[in-house]
């Protein structure tokens, strides 16, 4: 049997990647974005929103030791389908929405650098941009491209939505090009969903690029991108400045990621620490996407009257006042039909944003107050820097040990280490034995073995470990080293 060692090895050598000095992109991206996390709510049909006081709010949660984000390795700070203009000028140039970003992007694009990261953006190859409908690149690709550097953008995701019949083969080179061009090292994301097999063709133009469709908060979207990284050929498995983009992890956000594709969320914890777990030995990109702020009015109290100012993104189902938002005489303010309310109480500024649907009281009080805040779970499983640390490695990305058998997964990390997920997907528990040889060690070689979910060294052992009780859907993360 050939080694997985060597064989890696080889494939590693087969491609080159692109490496423009974009910042944080010579590893697999680590970060977070705005989709489906400052969304206006599940029952509006746009999933996406921004402003500036709420990117603000954001970057300061993203960097904040309560949260951990920052403090795990994550860097890049991306909003999606959310901050453009529905217009372009006379000019043709492709500016931030109006009323939410009265100051350009520019100040919170400065912001998020002076705190460390890495300010991503969103666009489109064609017309008008996926969901919020915005106007795209086609046909302005060194215009937005010049835009893009000169607010200081460090990363653009180009999606594929209302182009046409375009070649993607075509069509992303000119704004690859473009961003060159442009004289500053930016991060290309190409997003046309795995449909032309941009492993093959991607690495001379981008940094990643999305291999499969759409990921959503559901199992069977998670098991489907996991059997799709599989499938890659081993010499298109990853590189520096090269990665197969795998999709957003939904990590315990799955009722809004779900509800954003038109489905129901069923994730199980296990399900999701196997979504955290594939990625990461896959060597996707880590870029989440759930809210990182529980925002709280302070010290409420009554009042005689108030004025409502909403933001709100213009959308197919409009907000309107008096039928899904308004003021109550009483001292409080309410939302409903998935609105996003920013209201102004006796002078001072009150934020009704609560998700789900039905209608929303927001009490009248003081200036917004948003802490940092991830559930346990997020926490547990986002923050888990044993589990990245297989992630972030220069190394080709994880593959099933056995072609066509996707149970057990071996990556060879820097140094002589190889991290192994024996993944579940199956709807009953799994009994699974690793076996060192097929590994690429030889038989008789002793390996200790570490759990990287239970963080725990589970001792020393010779020509195999196992048998492993997997349940169903679950994945074993593991960290085998070599000593003899």
């Amino acid at each position: 049997m050939r080694s997985l060692i060597v064989a890696l090895a080889a494939s590693a050598v087969a491609v080159r990647a692109y490496d423009n000095n974009a910042p944080y992109s010579k590893l697999p991206p680590m970060g977070w974005s705005s989709w489906v996390a400052l969304g206006p709510g599940a029952d509006h049909p746009v999933f996406d929103f921004c402003d500036e006081g709420s990117v603000r709010r954001a970057i300061d949660a993203f960097v904040s030791d309560d949260l951990g984000l920052y403090a795990a390795g994550y860097r890049h700070f991306h909003l999606d389908d959310c901050w453009a203009n529905h217009e372009r000028t006379p000019a043709g140039d492709l500016i931030p929405d109006t009323t939410n970003f009265p100051n350009g992007l520019t100040p919170v694009i400065d912001y998020a650098h002076s705190k460390g990261l890495a300010f991503g953006l969103y666009t489109s190859g064609g017309i008008f941009t996926c969901v919020g409908l915005r106007p795209g690149s086609e046909g302005h690709w060194s215009q937005d491209a010049d835009s893009f550097a000169s607010w200081g953008v460090d990363w653009v995701k180009m999606d594929w939505c209302n182009h046409g019949f375009e070649d993607p083969k075509t069509t992303y080179p000119l704004m690859s090009k473009a961003l060159n061009a442009s004289k500053r090292h930016i991060h290309f994301n190409m997003c046309e969903w795995g449909d032309e097999n941009p492993w093959e063709w991607g690495d001379p133009i981008a940094q990643s690029w999305r291999m499969h469709g759409d990921h959503v908060g559901t199992w069977e979207s998670t098991a489907e991108v996991i059997a799709a990284s599989a499938a890659i050929p081993r010499q298109y498995s990853g590189r520096p400045y090269g990665w197969n983009d795998m999709d957003m992890l939904e990590t315990g956000n799955g009722l809004r990621a779900a509800h954003a594709n038109g489905k129901e969320s069923n994730m199980t914890d296990d399900e999701w620490r196997t979504e955290f777990s594939m990625w990461a030995i896959s060597a996707s990109p880590l870029v989440v996407t759930t809210p990182i702020m529980n925002c709280t009015n302070e010290s409420p109290h009554p009042a005689n009257y108030c004025n409502v100012s909403l933001v709100q993104q213009e959308s197919l189902s409009p907000c309107i006042e008096g039928y899904s938002f308004g003021c109550n005489l009483n001292g409080s303010m309410w939302t409903s039909e998935g609105c996003r309310g920013e209201f102004t109480c006796n002078g001072y500024s009150t934020l009704c944003d609560q998700d789900g649907s039905g209608q929303h009281l927001c009490e009248c009080g003081n200036v917004t107050k948003c802490v940092p805040y991830i559930t346990p779970l997020q926490r547990e499983i986002l923050l888990n820097t044993e589990v990245i640390a297989v992630n972030q490695d220069v190394t080709p990305q994880g593959a099933p040990v056995t072609p066509g058998d996707l149970s057990i997964w071996a990556r060879n990390l820097t140094g002589g280490d190889i991290a192994v997920a024996l993944y579940n997907p199956q709807a009953a528990v799994v009994n699974m034995t690793v076996s060192f040889a097929a590994l690429g060690w030889t038989t008789g070689a002793t390996v200790s073995v570490r759990d990287l979910w239970k963080h725990a060294d589970m001792g020393y052992f010779k020509g195999s470990y196992g048998p492993v009780s997997v349940p169903t859907h679950a994945t074993v993360m593991l960290r085998l080293t070599q000593h003899s």
